[in-house]
């Protein structure tokens, strides 16, 4: 299947995670900061509720990501071993630029379910992504049940419908891991003949 004379079919298909202890400098400078937050708003968003917002970690707030992370990792695990706990906190120096993705969900919203809003906060990370990839940068995602923690909830001051969905690392890949399969079309396509 070829997409050759389509830059932006081409993009989509050879978007890819990066790893994120192989994030080196530079990372994008402000400007590429604001394309990529751009782009990542302008996802699909039924009923404009605009259910996602993002934070660029501050090179000074990283020792507190790292305390935020060994206290989410103790939290989900108090016996965690020492070794595994600091490579909890090693994930606030991965990447020179590191994003929280914050999704906010009306979950009793009259007419837009909630479902409707996590679509447009997946939709809002993959433009991210995608926008990320475009300007020559790899990202690696960090997400699960330590960014539901208390410890996590508490240390971004979350409201009790927010919840950040993941940590992106950013920067200038120094390798690349090795690619993952993906799925074959007939086992994500078929047709509905009612």
């Amino acid at each position: 299947m070829s997409h050759a004379q389509n830059p932006v079919m081409e993009a989509l298909i050879a978007r890819r995670s990066g790893n994120a202890r192989a994030l080196a400098a530079p990372g994008p400078d402000a400007r590429a900061v604001e394309a990529i937050i751009f782009a990542a708003s302008r996802a699909p968003d039924h009923g404009r509720l605009v259910p996602f917002r993002f934070l660029q970690i501050a090179e000074a707030a990283r020792p507190r990501l790292a305390d935020l992370l060994e206290a989410a990792s103790l939290e989900l695990d108090p016996a965690l071993p020492r070794p595994e706990v600091e490579r909890a906190r090693e994930k606030a120096d991965q990447g020179p630029v590191i994003f929280a993705v914050i999704a906010r969900i009306e979950a009793d919203h009259p007419k837009i379910p909630a479902s409707d809003q996590w679509l447009a906060v997946g939709a809002a990370l993959e433009n991210m992504l995608l926008a990320i990839q475009s300007l020559g940068f790899a990202a690696a995602i960090r997400s699960g049940k330590f960014l539901e923690t208390t410890a996590m909830r508490g240390g971004f001051g979350l409201a009790a419908n927010e919840h950040v969905v993941s940590l992106v690392a950013i920067g200038s890949p120094v390798e690349w891991p090795p690619e993952k399969p993906k799925p074959a079309l007939d086992r994500v396509f078929g047709v509905w003949n009612g």
